[in-house]
């Protein structure tokens, strides 16, 4: 996949001279190691039993705004924002949806967006922009994703030029995460899967560092502790990012499993790890 290849390639330019974030190659080792003799992780959904379609819709609209609920520092959550909290107000706003229809979809996407608002989710203006992007031709490319009639490649490729605020994450995490969640859902994408890079967010990136995996410079490891926000497209943002999108391929690599299984290894294990993540105000992550 092309488009995959490049966000590797732009990742390995930032590694090949770090300044602020590096990768420990013998702590891979060992953790892979482990990840290899652990039982592979079962992601949770609240609405398993849900059909195809509207399951691909609503993980279409929840990647589309799946971004930074945290508000000044870390563990601050206005009124319990967070990715479990949007995906319950997500099921509410969608439970009579069921068809292909336009003008539901958009009612839906409405009752979604007051749901959000009531509730002071952080980033409000940048969640509507991207909400109001799906109206469009979100159906039309949730009919694609349903039919099985195309593979990963072109799919991600038909999101990039539809959808700007998936495209314009040069790491593409929001992009990625949509077709990890639907093989968390359904077994799709099993070989494709392979040659994904991994959602590079908060949460990962933290526990590769927390693991000894990756280790930052003294100055960025005491910002982060410190709660102080990393720009964004800073280097060190771009070096924490692409330092967890090498080291989840390497595990890949070594394991044998695929990147959702190991995104799944770190992300649900991530209350394990006392330190704050990094910060950054961005609608990438």
């Amino acid at each position: 996949m092309r488009i995959v290849e490049n966000v590797f390639e732009i990742a390995e330019s930032f590694m090949k001279s770090p300044r602020y974030v590096f990768m420990n190659n013998a702590k891979i080792d060992l953790l892979a190691d482990t990840i290899s003799q652990t039982e592979k992780p079962v992601f949770p959904f609240p609405d398993k039993g849900i059909e195809y379609f509207p399951a691909v819709v609503r993980e279409l609209v929840a990647a589309s705004i799946n971004y930074c609920y945290w508000y000044g520092r870390d563990n601050v959550r206005p009124n319990g924002a967070g990715s479990t909290r949007m995906y319950e107000l997500l099921a509410n706003a969608f439970f009579d949806f069921k068809y292909a229809s336009v003008d539901t979809f958009t009612k839906c996407i409405n009752d979604f967006w007051k749901l959000m608002a009531i509730e002071r989710f952080p980033m409000l203006e940048e969640r509507r922009k991207h909400l109001d992007e799906l109206v469009g031709s979100g159906m039309e490319f949730c009919i694609y994703v349903e039919s099985g009639k195309y593979d990963l490649e072109y799919l991600l490729n038909e999101m990039v030029e539809r959808f700007p605020g998936f495209a314009s994450d040069i790491f593409l995490k929001r992009a990625s995460l949509f077709f990890i969640q639907l093989h968390r859902r359904f077994g799709w994408y099993s070989d494709e899967l392979h040659n994904l890079h991994v959602p590079a967010d908060y949460q990962v990136p933290k526990m590769i560092e927390h693991f000894g995996c990756t280790y930052y410079s003294s100055d960025l490891d005491n910002r982060i502790k410190s709660n102080i926000q990393i720009p964004k497209n800073s280097l060190e943002e771009c070096e924490i990012r692409a330092a967890t999108i090498l080291t989840v391929k390497r595990f890949c690599e070594l394991t044998g499993w695929n990147v959702s299984e190991i995104d799944s290894f770190f992300f649900l294990n991530r209350h394990s790890a006392e330190k704050p993540f990094h910060l950054t105000i961005t609608t990438d992550y």
